[in-house]
């Protein structure tokens, strides 16, 4: 009987949170890294700087604190369908995913060129390794990144386009770990429409140990991208 009050509750601590993700000058944001864009002669470098630098960063590297990923490593295929996931309610609409509903409001008026345009930029960013925050186990996070994940994302982290896997290397350790236990509790991946995130719930239950994810997400933050 309480429901909708508690989600206009939730509705607007999103709203709160993107207006301070999206306010250049805003305490979280690091103006040093949003003053000069990558690729400004690109046809979506305009639209990336109005849209994603307050959170992502001119260089793409994300902000943990605005629980904002690097994006660098992701291929523009991988970029787009997670835009059109976030526009079409695929992906951000779970009411315990909090942070993919900012992603969902800010995405909602692209129209598909306008995906493309900045998938395309997205992939256009220089390759970086973000900074390391999790003090896993690198000897047997490998073991288990071999055994489990290379399947499908590769031995060397760098993704599969055939199976249309994305890259892990490149992606922060705690980015990693929070999109696994997404996975792991329905949070992502739950819609009918995201295949491919309804792979990953079938997958997760696999991992179940906090330490041996941490331990993964630490091996991969090793591996160099690609050049």
């Amino acid at each position: 009987m309480h429901t909708r009050p508690i989600q206009w509750s939730c509705l607007m601590m999103v709203l709160i949170t993107l207006w301070s993700c999206g306010d250049a000058n805003g305490p979280a944001s690091d103006p040093n890294r949003q003053a000069t864009l990558q690729n400004p002669s690109h046809p979506a470098a305009g639209q990336y700087a109005a849209e994603c630098v307050s959170c992502h960063g001119s260089d793409g590297l994300g902000q943990e604190v605005l629980n904002a990923p690097a994006l660098t490593t992701l291929d523009a295929t991988y970029v787009a369908r997670q835009l059109r996931h976030f526009r079409d309610g695929v992906r951000g609409a779970h009411p315990d995913d909090s942070t993919g509903a900012i992603m969902a409001a800010t995405s909602i008026n692209l129209d598909d060129q306008a995906i493309a345009d900045l998938a395309s930029y997205v992939e256009s960013l220089a390759n970086a390794l973000p900074a390391s925050t999790l003090d896993g186990d690198v000897a047997q996070g490998k073991d288990y990144h071999l055994n489990l994940c290379s399947a499908c994302h590769g031995s060397n982290g760098l993704g599969n386009t055939a199976l249309e896997a994305p890259a892990l290397v490149g992606l922060n350790d705690w980015y990693l770990l929070a999109q696994y236990q997404k996975f792991q509790s329905g949070t992502r991946g739950a819609h009918p429409d995201d295949r491919w995130g309804i792979q990953m719930v079938r997958l997760a239950p696999a991992l179940s140990d906090t330490d041996v994810l941490e331990s993964i997400a630490t091996y991969l933050a090793t591996l160099p991208p690609a050049n």
